[in-house]
């Protein structure tokens, strides 16, 4: 029996056997059971700075930021209910709601500016370690207002705040729009009631005031195979989080594709070098393989995804200069002459170089990775070349990078094949970007910017192959959900509570 069928079968028979707590009926507004995936079968913990999805969605459910996204990723307030951006784009003044803490303490601006300096610090080595590096100063103005200093213009600097990341914990008290009710079986929340100012304070009395209010989000995170089991079963309501790989579930298991949600969101989603060694040593040959791959062939071996964009550069046009072409230089040649001139190069090597090793290929263990990888392998092959795929961590050539932006910015698309991401680098488009990301004209920021792509499009550390692609599962009486360029999914709006 193929590995696809058999291990979803296999999750079938264990759904029927699992005893489901507190499991609601469908079409229950009050109650939203939702599952992420993730193929590790890591823990929740909103704690922390390297949150995978099921964790940052739990913290932006516990631990409001200043601002905060919507279900339809539109920046909204959340702790602040307001705020002015300088129109030298240097100064961020917010003025904050009248709310407290999950333990009734007063919410003030002193408090917030102290803890949002330590999370920047403590948020260093994450993944938006670099985009803060721009915050030049946090002061705290009155009672209820604090100033954000940058040094340079960061034209998407509120939603760099949004993130999940950017939510502040005080003494392990979050603020809401929801509380941690339970972990066991799983991970559950409740909303946020707090005391009433006028009454004393009585631990019971907020016990049962949270007991009364009958909204409630049950998480859990698990394997899609099982994900997706549970939602054809009926106990899940809500499936995030979805990816490429695990799309041959969705059509191995019969659901209704009414029930499927595909983000149309932006990010990187190709093959990085992480290793350059004899033929793939040489940008010029780095380049072959990006001219024999068959982009708009590979994304439609897929099932359910009809709308799946290739892409051959790294920046997504939206975002270009004009006047600045940063497509490769084989962008206009049709597949056949991209085929014919790339094996004509690698029979050039062959005869002076000598025999080249087959093009090592770092995939997740899916059947949805088996099928990128053997579409890449026969394009390879169609010019004389060859590939191999390992499993994750193992020593490769090539690495895929699946990952969706967090903010609208060439820096961020860019950044990432840096000298301190990849041992495959260029000094000078990393001085190119670090001078692009000290400019504060927007124009000439922008401009050096898709310089800096030019430089990296034409060293092919990076293979574009198309935009990422996410995707999630949803009962159609599901209220709060809605696809979004974002990719995300707020708890909160699920069962009907707004953010602040």
């Amino acid at each position: 029996m193929p590995r696809l069928a058999r291990s979803f079968k296999i999750c079938l028979a264990l759904t029927a056997s699992l005893a489901l707590a507190a499991c609601s009926a469908s079409g229950n507004e009050d109650r939203a059971r939702v599952t992420v995936i993730d193929d590790a079968g890591t823990s929740i913990n909103p704690v922390g700075i390297r949150l995978n999805y099921a964790s940052a969605t739990a913290r932006s459910a516990v631990a409001k930021g200043l601002i905060g996204l919507d279900e339809q990723g539109r920046v909204v307030p959340s702790i602040a209910a307001r705020w002015v951006v300088s129109d030298d784009g240097l100064s961020y003044i917010f003025r904050l709601n009248e709310t407290k803490w999950e333990d009734g303490r007063q919410i003030t601006a002193e408090r917030i500016a102290t803890l949002l300096t330590e999370r920047f610090v403590e948020l260093r080595t994450s993944r938006l370690g670099r985009d803060l590096r721009v915050v030049d100063e946090i002061i705290s103005m009155t009672g209820r207002v604090i100033e954000i200093r940058l040094d340079s213009p960061h034209p998407n600097f509120l939603q760099l705040l949004a993130q999940p990341e950017m939510g502040l914990f005080r003494a392990g008290h979050g603020a809401g729009p929801m509380i941690e009710f339970d972990r066991a079986p799983f991970y559950q929340l409740a909303p946020l009631v707090l005391p009433d100012e006028n009454e004393e304070e009585n631990p019971e009395e907020e016990e049962t005031a949270v007991e009364d209010d009958p909204r409630r989000v049950t998480l859990r995170s698990e394997t899609a195979s099982r994900a997706i089991a549970r939602f054809d079963a009926g106990h899940i309501d809500v499936v995030l989080n979805g990816k490429f790989h695990h799309l041959p579930l969705i059509d191995e298991s019969g659901i209704n594709t009414n029930n499927l949600r595909l983000d149309p969101v932006a990010g990187l989603f190709g093959l990085r070098f992480i290793r350059g060694e004899g033929f793939w040593s040489v940008p010029q040959n780095r380049e072959i393989l990006s001219m024999a791959i068959d982009r708009p062939a590979l994304l439609t071996s897929f099932p359910n995804v009809t709308a799946w964009k290739s892409r051959q550069k790294i920046v997504p046009e939206a975002l270009d200069v004009a006047g600045i072409n940063t497509r490769p230089d084989w962008a206009s040649m049709t597949m056949q002459d991209r085929i014919a001139f790339a094996r004509q190069h690698v029979s050039r090597w062959k005869a002076s170089e000598g025999f080249v090793q087959p093009l090592s290929v770092s995939l997740p263990d899916a059947a949805g990775a088996d099928i990128l990888f053997i579409r890449i392998r026969a394009d390879l092959r169609r010019v004389g070349l060859d590939a191999r795929k390992v499993g994750l961590g193992a020593e490769a050539d090539v690495l895929l990078i699946d990952e969706l932006a967090p903010y609208d910015s060439p820096q961020w698309f860019l950044s990432r094949f840096s000298c301190d991401q990849t041992p495959v680098c260029l000094n000078d488009a990393d001085s190119k970007i670090s001078e692009a990301d000290a400019a504060t004209n927007l124009e000439i920021k922008a401009r050096l910017y898709a310089e800096s792509e030019q430089m990296l499009v034409n060293h092919y550390n990076y293979i574009p192959l198309g935009t990422p692609v996410r995707w999630s599962i949803v009962r159609p009486d599901q209220r709060g959900f809605a696809v979004n360029p974002r990719g995300w999914h707020p708890l909160n709006t699920l069962v009907g509570i707004p953010i602040s």
